[in-house]
């Protein structure tokens, strides 16, 4: 029959123990006028940004555009790109402008 092999100690080694450590809490007492104030974490205050909210940006929405044929002033909506054209809205001009070409 085979033997386990017995758990000899080596000869000069300790076998050392961990110390245990104590996990408490401990807390002292507050004083009334000290009070509590939590700066890290989440806050309840409505002063910071709403996820999902857009910052809402300077920029007007629409841009006044002064026609080269008539002279007249002509409001359209913020182009996206440099480079477009305006058609004059006065009834007798239709004129086409382009800008940025």
């Amino acid at each position: 029959m085979a033997r386990k092999p017995s758990a000899k100690k080596t000869p000069g080694k300790k076998k050392r123990r961990r110390k245990k450590m104590k996990l408490t809490l401990r807390s002292r007492k507050m004083k009334s006028d000290q009070g509590y104030f939590d700066k890290v974490g989440w806050s309840t205050a409505d002063q910071g940004r709403i996820l999902g909210a857009e910052p809402e940006s300077k920029e007007p929405t629409e841009v006044e555009h002064q026609c080269t044929m008539c002279g007249s002033m002509n409001r359209i909506p913020r182009p996206k790109t440099d480079k477009y054209k305006v058609l004059c809205a006065h009834p007798e001009c239709g004129h086409e402008d382009e800008v940025g070409f």
